[in-house]
């Protein structure tokens, strides 16, 4: 397109009727320099002009970048390219600019991999950001370039973590990091540990949430907020694994750090509760109750329902599910570990309802749980689910009806019901 741009100009003159400096007036270039574009003579225009006339000639912006992209290798007008695609806030156009820099002959590898690590950082919106981690993680990996891939892995994991629709692939995707986490700072070591350790916590992998929240600790000197969630991780990893006395261990770290809140008491309840310390257990999950702010109660709600469930409390039961507008969050889909809470909420919900009669509701409650854990990628906990849901219609001699089935054919369809 641009080695026709001197024609493209002499017809767009000759449609509209308009003299060359009528023309060099309106879009700001010289009668000079455009009589030499329009008769041939300047084979190449400066980008800039070639932008004038382009939008002069209604020529989208996408097809001006890509068309002079095809025509240079300077490093410097690759990098106005990128600006100029960055601009245009388009993913594809960026992956085109972005590839032809790094394979550009004229600018040396690391100089154009900082580049585009430096250019995230005037991105618009994520989906642009993320296009240059990835040509930057390809690349990198393809010509063996252990830092910049590294660094791309790691902060493309930081991005994509809470897009909970990928959970379980983004955390797969963040382990290929474990192999270039020594080129991270320290900083970025620990904060990766800390994230993948609740990450892992969130997914159900108990044992490797314990490791990684163990990896940021054993690294970390200092007292702080991240490390003293990533000790409630550990805790209630240890918790689910049935291990008392390492989840106590535990928890008195976490006590004792001056980041400790409510949640101090909380696991200490969980901890009766897993030595059958039912009273106890009660006590301070309601005290927990009445300290949490109402986005926190519903993790707390679930540990209850289930002490009063294993020590037959019908009454409380209906009592506090009752009372559900008062701890279930507002926007359960704003973070995945919200999304889990309430998954876990309504399956101890659900048995709830069902062990005290309310049959209908318990399984209507059973496949909000399935739809939630279905949301977060959790396969095993939505075929968990899937199978409590059939045991208690043959505990129930419940008849399984078309709808039911139809529901779960569409859950293992990966199909949502429940919005």
């Amino acid at each position: 397109m641009l080695m026709e741009v001197g024609d493209l100009l002499h017809a767009y003159r000759q449609r509209r009727n308009i003299s060359l400096s009528e023309l060099a007036e309106r879009i700001d270039i010289s009668k000079a320099a455009l009589s030499k574009i329009e008769s041939g003579e300047t084979k190449r225009p400066g980008f800039s002009q070639w932008k004038k006339i382009a939008s002069a000639l209604n020529i989208p912006h996408v097809d001006v970048i890509t068309a002079y992209l095809d025509t240079t290798e300077r490093p410097v007008t690759l990098q106005l390219l990128l600006k100029e695609a960055l601009e245009l806030n388009y993913p594809p156009v960026v992956q085109l600019v972005a590839l032809k820099l790094l394979e550009t002959p004229k600018m040396d590898t690391f100089l154009a991999l900082d580049h585009l690590l430096q250019a995230t950082n005037d991105a618009k919106d994520q989906g642009v950001t993320l296009t240059l981690y990835n040509v930057m993680i390809d690349y990198a990996r393809k010509h063996g370039v252990p830092f910049y891939l590294g660094k791309g892995l790691y902060e493309r994991y930081m991005l994509e973590r809470d897009d909970f629709s990928r959970f379980e692939e983004t955390y797969r995707r963040g382990k290929e990091l474990l192999h270039y986490i020594d080129l991270l700072s320290p900083i970025e070591r620990i904060t990766f540990y800390y994230r993948m350790g609740t990450h892992a916590y969130i997914l159900g992998y108990y044992g490797e949430s314990i490791e990684f929240c163990g990896k940021g600790i054993r690294e970390d000197g200092t007292d702080n907020k991240p490390k003293a969630s990533a000790l409630i991780s550990i805790v209630n990893s240890y918790l689910s694994l049935g291990d008392l006395i390492l989840a106590e261990l535990y928890l008195k770290e976490y006590e004792d750090s001056e980041y400790a809140d409510y949640r101090k008491i909380h696991l200490r309840a969980l901890l009766h509760a897993k030595q059958g310390k039912h009273e106890d257990a009660m006590r301070l999950y309601e005290l927990c109750l009445a300290d949490a702010g109402k986005d926190s109660r519903v993790t707390i709600v679930s540990d209850l329902l289930e002490v009063y469930l294993e020590s037959g409390n019908d009454a409380l039961i209906k009592k506090l599910i009752d009372s559900e507008d008062q701890f279930l969050p507002s926007d359960v889909l704003a973070h995945p570990y919200r999304i889990k809470q309430a998954a876990r909420y309504y399956k101890r919900k659900g048995v709830s309802q069902l062990a005290i009669g309310h049959i209908e509701e318990g399984f209507d409650s059973l496949l909000q749980s399935i739809s939630y854990y279905r949301q977060l990628g959790a396969s095993d906990k939505v075929i968990e689910g899937v199978g409590l849901f059939l045991k208690h219609h043959r505990l129930q001699q419940k008849v399984f009806s078309f709808e039911d089935m139809e529901i779960i054919e569409k859950f293992c369809h990966n199909e949502g019901i429940y919005k």
